[in-house]
């Protein structure tokens, strides 16, 4: 008997909770073991769950899990940072394997989860933490023995996603997002969706492990789709393109770029059918060549699944052990970024026009709004006249042509 320890019993834990449910005969015939969660933390002990559980597996004690010498893998799956980065380091400390997906403390975290677990000879799996239910992470392990990793690029947030063909139907981005929080696919407060911390998080993750080097959120140049309106879609259709919120990093010999921003994306791209809340991520290696990973990129069954992917390579010891994190020191390469833009600034006026007509390799509109495609040049550069101009980060909308 595998007992587990589920930490966090919310939209991804009842998942966790159904999918084991739901499938123990077929587990028990690939693992040769029975699965149970044991115990269950909780932060209310009395609020109405969506699903029938034993009241007596629920805690809103972690010491309870933790001192069960019975549980051997711990889920955590809090969505918080503080409690849950106490709940990963106990656990490994007390012998505990763990699995999380918890993008926000792996990313914060990352090496220091690592190194200790390699130190006491456990996993500490994340396949979760990245795509939902895409299985990228072990695959992405899998190719480190025989590429370099050259590229590593997605679509990582469906929120931002499903907002973004709502409104390519022609939706506002008010309603588009409205929609999205109704549907559970955004939060009440959707800034880390919409101002691309998500998915910053899951690159620095992906990143660090496809470069095998450290790079920490910080490193990451991150603009999100929050100013995002009508006509910058209508515009983009023009072009016969689309946009698209895509993470990015780039290895160099004498470096790396890594960044988060609106990227315009033709018909020929991989990323123009990547639609609502689903998610895409492209992998370059150096042998291998060209790799693309596509599915539901979060959700309760598709998110469970994933977690439940690391607890089966577990229990089968099929998962990788050891520190798969490399040593390599990269260089932060960022402020040459370049490529040709769309820009739309909301306000308008003779100066301001005149500017963007000096840096314009095609004038799309100079009334009630500036709209331009720049010449290629650096993005260190547009920014810069833009602060130069004083103009707010609400007021315009920037994005990427696509190569």
């Amino acid at each position: 008997m595998i007992n587990i320890g589920l930490l966090g019993f919310g939209t991804v834990g009842t998942g966790i909770f159904k999918i084991l449910e739901s499938r123990q005969e077929q587990l028990k015939r690939i693992t040769g073991e029975s699965i149970s969660i044991k115990r269950i933390l909780v932060k209310n002990l009395h609020k109405k769950r969506d699903v029938e559980i034993n009241l007596d597996i629920i805690t809103d004690n972690f010491d309870d899990i933790l001192t069960d010498k019975d549980i051997t893998i711990i889920i955590e799956v809090t969505g918080d940072l503080e409690d849950s980065y106490n709940y990963i380091t106990e656990s490994l400390k007390a012998g505990k394997h763990v699995v999380t997906a918890n993008k926000k403390v792996a990313s914060r975290y990352f090496e220091e989860f690592t190194d200790l677990a390699d130190k006491m000879g456990l996993a500490f799996l994340y396949e979760g933490c990245v795509g939902g239910g895409i299985p990228v992470i072990k695959p992405l392990k899998e190719q480190l023995a025989l590429n370099e990793i050259i590229e590593v690029k997605g679509i990582l947030n469906g929120t931002c996603n499903y907002i973004l063909t709502r409104m390519e139907e022609g939706l506002e981005y008010s309603e588009a997002l409205k929609i999205a929080q109704q549907l559970g696919f955004a939060e009440l407060d959707p800034a880390d969706d919409v101002k691309g911390i998500d998915t910053r998080r899951k690159l620095r993750i992906l990143g660090t492990l496809a470069l095998q080097g450290r790079i920490q959120e910080e490193d990451i140049l991150l603009r999100g789709i929050s100013s995002i309106k009508a006509v910058d879609i209508d515009y983009i259709k023009r072009i016969n393109s689309t946009v698209r919120l895509i993470g990015e990093i780039r290895s160099y010999e004498d470096g790396y770029t890594a960044i988060v921003e609106p990227v315009i994306v033709s018909q020929d791209s991989p990323f123009y059918s990547v639609c609502y809340e689903k998610n895409a991520i492209f992998l370059k290696g150096d042998n291998v060549g060209d790799l693309i990973f596509y599915g539901s990129g979060a959700g309760m069954l598709p998110t469970g699944n994933a977690v439940l992917e690391d607890v089966i390579d577990i229990i089968t010891g099929s998962y990788r052990n050891g520190n798969l994190l490399g040593t390599r020191k990269l260089k932060n390469l960022n402020s040459n970024i370049k490529g040709e833009y769309y820009l739309r600034i909301s306000k308008s006026c003779n100066d301001i026009a005149n500017i963007m007509e000096s840096i314009a390799k095609e004038i799309l509109c100079r009334d009630e709004c500036v709209v331009i495609m720049t010449r290629s040049m650096l993005l260190e550069d547009i920014t810069n006249l833009l602060k130069a101009m004083e103009i707010k980060e609400e007021e315009y909308f920037l994005a990427r042509r696509g190569e």
